[in-house]
């Protein structure tokens, strides 16, 4: 009886061995397929969310659109931001800052081709992790300067599009 007891608990323990090493340990033994989407940003760019407010031109309401798109594998940013009515652009950021509240630079942009209207994020421009972190929480905008208004005349808040 002794030895059938004996011969048990090898056998049993034999099992729980095998079973203890063939379990991973969750630190990815397995292959798991990820794939990492790209994640676009849209705004709207007006005179009223301009901080402070600007000197509103005669005649005219300059407003705008456009959007940014995050590749997460590289942090790399691409995007194009388009105005209309707008008189005497000098500049366009990206800037970090809250929605009512003005901030730095974080990202200057090219009108391109000049005169048009239309301002790029430059080719090339990648994004730290702490940046990618203010973008994807709302905390950048978009901001339009011109000879009138050299502090900002429109601006947009980039929020994740839908």
């Amino acid at each position: 009886m002794r030895v059938l007891r004996r011969l048990t608990w090898v056998v049993l323990s034999a099992f729980a061995l095998f079973y203890l090493t063939s379990c991973g340990d969750g630190g990815g033994g397995g292959t798991v397929a990820t794939t990492l989407v790209s994640q676009s940003f849209t705004t709207t760019i007006t005179l009223a969310q301009e901080v402070p407010p600007p000197i509103t031109p005669v005649g005219v309401i300059p407003g705008g659109n456009g959007r940014v798109t995050l590749d997460p594998a590289t942090n790399v940013l691409t995007g194009s931001f388009t105005t209309t009515s707008v008189a005497n652009a000098t500049f366009a950021h990206i800037h970090d800052g809250n929605f009512g509240v003005a901030g730095p630079v974080v990202v200057p942009l090219t009108q391109s081709p000049v005169g048009s209207g239309i301002w790029v994020v430059p080719a090339g421009t990648i994004l730290t992790t702490p940046q990618v972190a203010r973008l994807r929480a709302g905390g950048y905008y978009v901001n339009i300067h011109t000879t009138l208004n050299p502090t900002g005349e429109i601006r947009g808040q980039l929020i994740p599009a839908v």
